[in-house]
């Protein structure tokens, strides 16, 4: 079966659940011009990893001092997918991709929300992972959709995402302090400026 480019970026974007790049770069390339360091809420994020696993799919995650990867609890990730498709076309992917999560993570929740013009949807979720029957890591994200133009003629989807985790037997007193702290991260995000992109893969 052949994928139309629109249907392999909706494809590439279900990529981008609860689970970060691992792979370490030692001196991750900045494709996107967003060297960093970038702030949400009072916490400042820095380059620690990047990638262009497709020709038109880039993504850069962002941890605070001291974190690591493969066990953070903080994230900031840019997502970028060159593509004409529509920004909903997009945000129904991922409440498709969570609605059978649901099925089997009794944890996975999600919200919409919608700019007033239309533009750009917050996608809120929580999602989680079991071994053995115990739950090992809870995740809280909170997904920017936005379409934007680069390099003059070509048009991309940029989600600006933010992560927060909990592990082992952390994860009870993180799921009852997201009930109020859920609202102080949406607004973090709303009053975020999505960071200005320009390619350079030189």
């Amino acid at each position: 079966m052949k994928f139309s480019a629109s249907q392999k970026i909706l494809l590439l974007l279900t990529s981008i659940l609860f689970i970060s790049f691992t792979t370490i770069n030692e001196d991750p390339k900045d494709r996107l011009n967003v060297k960093g360091p970038l702030s949400f809420g009072n916490t400042s994020f820095k380059l620690s990893w990047a990638a262009k696993p497709k020709e038109t799919y880039f993504v850069q995650e962002y941890l605070p001092d001291g974190e690591s990867l493969n066990s953070f609890s903080q994230m900031l990730t840019i997502n970028l997918f060159v593509s004409d498709i529509e920004v909903k076309n997009a945000v129904d992917q991922k409440i498709n991709e969570l609605t059978k999560r649901k099925k089997t993570d009794s944890v996975c929740h999600y919200d919409v929300n919608e700019s007033p013009d239309g533009k750009e949807f917050i996608v809120d979720f929580l999602v989680s992972e079991t071994m053995d029957n115990k739950m090992t890591t809870v995740e809280f994200n909170v997904y920017r959709y936005k379409q934007i133009d680069i390099e003059s003629t070509k048009k991309a989807i940029v989600v600006y995402s933010y992560s927060k985790r909990a592990y082992g037997n952390e994860i009870s007193t993180f799921l009852e302090s997201l009930g109020k702290e859920r609202g102080t991260y949406l607004n973090h995000m709303i009053s975020s400026e999505v960071p200005t992109i320009k390619i350079s893969d030189k």
